[in-house]
């Protein structure tokens, strides 16, 4: 299961689906209008690499990276490592 972002072509809202990749580009329900006329849109996502890069400009990658950061669920933020 993935989630997905739709445009509702009738009432132009936005919403996310969860569902299968396989059903990604079939059309879905606008939760707004009831309307199936909708349209899969690209979303934004943002990514935080632990490379050299984003060392050197990212303060929280940092102090993980220096307590000896890493594993667990959440980079061993939360001591569930």
């Amino acid at each position: 299961m993935a989630l997905y972002e739709y445009k509702c072509a009738e009432c132009e809202d936005r919403f996310d689906l969860m569902r299968p990749m396989s059903d990604a580009d079939d059309p879905a329900q606008c939760p707004e209008c009831g309307s199936t006329d909708s349209r899969r849109v690209i979303s934004n996502f943002a990514s935080i690499t632990p490379g050299a890069s984003a060392l050197s400009t990212n303060p929280v990658m940092d102090a993980r990276m220096a307590r000896g950061g890493g594993g667990g669920c959440c980079g061993g933020g939360c001591g569930c490592h």
